[in-house]
């Protein structure tokens, strides 16, 4: 579905260029939204619920096993 929206969207914005029709651009650009609101979101990782006064710690470690490690404090 999505390399047909990417299709229409490419076509329909060369052929408006092209001096055709101006409704090639109302379906390019409904193509392009229809695709942009296809994608989904970051998927959520984890989910913690904390309370007021608890403390999480939050690790971020790249390929190779170094990387910062930030605390995050619940006021």
């Amino acid at each position: 579905m999505d390399a047909l929206l990417r299709r229409l969207a490419r076509s329909g914005f060369r052929r408006a260029m092209g001096g055709d029709h101006w409704a090639w651009f109302v379906l390019a650009g409904s193509a392009f939204l229809l695709r942009r609101a296809r994608r989904r979101a970051d998927a959520v990782i984890m989910s913690v619920p904390i309370e007021v006064g608890e403390r999480y710690l939050v690790t971020l470690r790249g390929p190779d096993g170094s990387g910062p490690t930030a605390a995050v404090d619940v006021d």
